[in-house]
């Protein structure tokens, strides 16, 4: 049991109250700041935890090139668009007059599939807006990733071929009016998704790219999306996380060739083809927001810093407790020292002495009062409390024989409790108290226990004044008496 003790970590000492108020000393003005302190650092901690609650703290963010199997990422319909750029009503729209045809042409295996035309539309803004599905492959090739199926969308003059049996194209009329129109210009759209740094939300960008339609030329633009994969550590103190992939941009080569050259490449009319691959590298994003163990290191760390004010309110406390302590003892040795009246300047200097509203020679009382206070000092050093102790022993000794003092091991105050019910039958109540009275000045009471402690100091006790023909000369209570 023992050593179970030796081992608790939690023992706490016995503290001695200053007074029966306090065992520490506290003063007005250190909780003045310790109030303060204690505010300002709560409401701290409340604005910290409402930030990180409303995802108004930025995380760390980190960025790395990846090698990514593109395994998260979803190629959704509509990321790639295609319409042309009616910014006249005037204008003649060749998709829908059957001048030009969007297609879309797949390479799977190495190898190209037929063209197909791109159903799918929608209205949008800009009118009819073509969206081609997207089917890309990748393979690994000597631990590298490579694009092995890439898809091409073509702008070629319009073939029956292409369209429904009952679908013709325009006519040549319509389409040389088309022709020499001042600027026949078609939009590819790329959507493009990013994730907000402070709440992880999705936010989605657009790129576009302009391809000039000349009915001699053939403009060629080689598109490899990019691709962005994002971690995202947003637990809220262990966890795994969490990861997602999405088309960031595309990088985009262009070309102007001739017509036969598209020709010779795909057997058809292009005026323009868009290759559109896959980047072999990518861009890893790391977004580390902050968990509750930085919230916590964080309001320690402002908090600590406000604590920094314990130490000067130490010192004042200090300070004050230590004039306090040596005012009350030098109380205990010159009792008039409470009546004393000490006036000082902001310097804390000492200016004017006062006792029962009289002025004193201040010289006089700076010569009493420092050699009391150097007198009560030594009171407050441990080692000369034992001392006195010693000396005290030594003085009770000299009056006392050796013997005597050994009996005061088996001296006590009797605890007067009635446990016998039948008390009033057995003894005799007149007895008792005829006894009682002639040993009261002989035997210990309860007020024994506490009759010199600092309590009965401000009892106000009525003794009968010893006449003055049998008052002994020497008596040392009448001769230091202060009245």
């Amino acid at each position: 049991m023992n050593n179970l003790k030796n081992l608790d970590l939690f023992g706490v000492p016995l503290v001695y109250g200053i007074d029966q108020r306090q065992s520490k000393y506290k003063s007005v003005l250190g909780g003045t700041l310790s109030l303060f302190t204690f505010l300002g650092s709560f409401a701290y901690a409340i604005w910290i935890f409402y930030l990180w609650q409303t995802k108004q703290m930025n995380p760390k963010i980190s960025n790395s090139r990846f090698v990514s199997d593109y395994s998260l990422l979803d190629l959704k319909a509509g990321l790639i668009r295609l319409y042309y750029w009616q910014y006249d009503q005037n204008l003649i729209d060749p998709f829908q007059t059957k001048i030009l045809l969007p297609l879309v042409i797949y390479n799977r295996n190495n190898k190209l599939t037929e063209p197909s035309l791109i159903n799918e539309t929608s209205v949008t803004s800009h009118g009819f807006t073509y969206i081609p599905k997207i089917e890309l492959g990748f393979s690994k090739i000597d631990g590298e990733i490579y694009t092995s199926e890439e898809m091409y969308i073509e702008i070629v003059k319009c073939s029956e071929i292409y369209l429904q049996p009952n679908e013709k194209c325009a006519s040549p009329e319509l389409s040389e009016k088309f022709f020499k129109q001042s600027s026949n210009i078609i939009v590819l759209q790329i959507y493009s998704t990013t994730l907000d740094s402070r709440d992880g939300s999705e936010q989605n960008g657009l790129q576009e790219l302009y391809i000039q339609i000349e009915e001699s030329f053939c403009y060629t633009m080689n598109t490899f999306l990019q691709t962005n994969l994002y971690e995202l550590q947003d637990y809220f103190l262990f966890g795994t996380s969490r990861y997602k992939e999405y088309i960031s941009g595309a990088v985009v080569q262009t070309q102007t060739s001739s017509i036969n050259y598209c020709y010779k490449a795909f057997n058809n009319d292009a005026l323009s083809l868009v290759y559109l691959g896959m980047n072999g590298n990518q861009m890893k994003t790391i977004f580390e927001y902050p968990r509750a163990g930085d919230i916590l290191a964080n309001i320690g760390s402002i908090v600590s810093l406000l604590f920094m004010i314990k130490y000067i309110i130490i010192v004042l406390n200090q300070n004050s407790l230590n004039q306090m302590i040596i005012a009350e003892l030098i109380s205990f040795y010159y009792p008039e020292f409470k009546s004393i009246c000490i006036t000082r300047n902001w310097r804390q200097k000492i200016t004017m002495v006062k006792i029962n509203e009289k002025q004193v020679v201040l010289e006089e009382f700076l010569k009493f009062y420092d050699k009391a206070k150097h007198q009560m000092h030594q009171k407050l050093n441990y080692l000369n409390l034992l001392y006195e102790i010693s000396r005290l022993y030594f003085i009770i000794r000299s009056s006392k024989y050796r013997g005597e003092l050994f009996k005061s091991h088996s001296v006590g105050i009797k605890m007067n409790l009635n446990t016998n019910k039948d008390f009033d039958v057995i003894y005799d109540y007149n007895s008792i108290s005829s006894a009682k009275q002639k040993t009261d000045n002989f035997l210990l009471n309860e007020d024994d226990a506490d009759i010199i402690s600092l309590t009965r100091r401000k009892i106000q006790i009525n003794l009968d004044f010893i006449p003055d023909e049998i008052i002994n000369e020497n008596d040392f209570y009448n001769a230091n008496k202060i009245v």
